[in-house]
């Protein structure tokens, strides 16, 4: 039940305006590397980064880890289904966890 339901959640977040839900292909290795973020700044400021690895998290604004982590993200979005065919494959394993 609590599957169903973290799944109906992804749902509902994805028809937020803000929100694009996609499932990575399991063969992307490049998203196994570890977590991160970006955020892009307003005014003008470049980018910056936060990295985890398994010891210590980084952030950083240095252009070079910036872009090597913004290769990384586009790596993974040419790994990702489209987002209709991402929400087709959520529903249809929903429906196995009822």
């Amino acid at each position: 039940m609590l599957m169903h339901e973290q799944l109906g959640y992804l749902l509902e977040v994805a028809e937020r305006s803000n929100v694009t839900v996609q499932i990575v292909d399991p063969g992307c290795v490049t998203g196994l590397i570890g977590a991160f973020m970006i955020a892009e700044l307003s005014g003008g400021e470049p980018s910056a980064i936060h990295a985890d690895s398994a010891a210590e998290g980084l952030v950083s604004a240095t252009p070079e880890l910036v872009s090597s982590i913004w290769n990384r993200y586009e790596s993974i979005r040419s790994w990702a289904y489209p987002e209709h065919v991402s929400l087709n494959m959520i529903k249809e394993v929903m429906a196995q966890w009822i």
